[in-house]
């Protein structure tokens, strides 16, 4: 073999192990890419929407997880509470819905205007929950919802009813 050929071949052979380390290099770097999320990362993560019944029967299964309860308040409790219950089921205890969002909250006028509640559930212990929360709960209240299953909500509203909807979409 010639010295021309032997150089062309060495050439050739280092040539296609360069080609082989880019194809290599290239795969590695789209194999990390692959992975990156290049979306903008959700600020607030999706709480669950549950019935009381849910949260009163599998208290512990909910316990300082994010909720989303959609009910007609029953009655309030104190100047920051009210209570929830699932209307079809007439065995579940309600629910008592702490305000701890620092807005206050009126109980709509019309009890077939539902609200909906997204907190954190937490056994109703009246020193801790105050504590956290910076919340002045009178105990007075609370005698018969203490230790039990409440929702700390960080944010309450009034969910508008089918009609509402229709005629904002009409105007």
């Amino acid at each position: 073999m010639s010295k021309a050929e032997d150089t062309k071949t060495n050439t050739d052979s280092k040539r296609g192990f360069g080609d082989l380390g880019v194809l290599i290099a290239l795969s590695l770097l789209a194999a990390m890419f692959r992975g990156c999320n290049f979306t903008q990362p959700e600020t607030t993560p999706a709480s669950k929407l549950v019935n009381t019944s849910e949260i009163t029967y599998n208290a512990d299964q909910f316990m300082y997880r994010t909720v989303t309860v959609r009910s007609k308040a029953l009655d309030k409790v104190g100047p920051a509470s009210f209570t929830v219950k699932d209307k079809q089921l007439f065995d579940s205890e309600p629910v008592v819905v702490v305000n701890a969002s620092g807005v206050p909250f009126n109980l709509p006028a019309d009890r077939d205007i539902e609200v909906q509640v997204t907190g954190t559930v937490r056994r109703l212990n009246i020193p801790q929950i105050e504590r956290e929360y910076n919340l002045n709960l009178q105990d007075q209240y609370y005698k018969k919802y203490i230790n039990k299953p409440a929702v700390i909500a960080q944010e309450i509203k009034v969910v508008p009813q089918q009609n509402q909807i229709t005629q904002s979409i009409r105007q």
